[in-house]
């Protein structure tokens, strides 16, 4: 578990920033449901996406999802290369594929995202029900800290990140991303992990980026 979340913060995002009515409620249950609630966090950035297109890139996280619990990382270089591969494939999904360009900053948010809601069901849920195997090794470790116009500003204004560009996070290519995340590698305290900053980030009360983010 993530050592600096408290489990009623667990239920808050799950009551306060699941975009499914059902599932703020009711467990989540299917890895396809999962990848559904990651999804409504990026749609409104691809614009003239058709209904073929948005399943095979939906379908791409899915099966990583479906890869990563059923053979867990060893580490956190193992879990990093899967990822970028992951999101490779994510944009083999853009044209001629379908009309939307999906760009890398559409795949991190859909994978970052949809690991979160999955880690957070666990979480929500744990010493009840495990809907999905979760593995009790600590993998959420290993999870990257999901990239959006909230977390970019908060950690660009706040923190003095480092903006890798001025595009906007949706078009972000694989190395304006990684460039964000070692630059939170590099600062985040040690007791602290990257998906926690998105909960921190998310829940603008206690506990603070200052107690998770060395200065520079």
């Amino acid at each position: 578990m993530l050592p600096n979340i408290d489990q009623v913060l667990y239920a808050k995002f799950k009551v306060e920033g699941y975009g499914l009515k059902i599932y703020k409620e009711d467990p989540v249950t299917t890895i396809p449901e999962i990848v559904d609630l990651g999804y409504l966090d990026v749609r409104r950035n691809l614009h003239h996406i058709d209904s073929e297109q948005r399943c095979s890139f939906k379908q791409v996280v899915v099966s990583f999802i479906e890869g990563l619990l059923a053979r867990p990382p060893a580490n956190q270089t193992e879990f990093d290369q899967s990822h970028h591969e992951c999101c490779q494939q994510c944009l083999v999904c853009s044209s001629p594929r379908g009309p939307a360009c999906i760009h890398y900053g559409h795949a991190q948010k859909l994978l970052n995202m949809s690991l979160k809601y999955l880690y957070n069901e666990y979480a929500v849920y744990k010493g009840k029900h495990n809907h999905f195997g979760f593995p009790d090794n600590n993998i959420e470790s290993f999870f990257h800290l999901p990239i959006d116009c909230q977390t970019r500003n908060r950690l660009v204004r706040s923190c003095y990140f480092k903006d890798p560009t001025r595009l906007p996070w949706s078009k972000w290519s694989y190395e304006h991303y990684i460039s964000f995340q070692h630059q939170l590698r590099k600062r985040i305290s040690a007791q602290y992990r990257p998906l926690e900053i998105d909960y921190m980030v998310w829940n603008t009360e206690e506990p603070s980026l200052e107690n998770a983010i060395a200065p520079i």
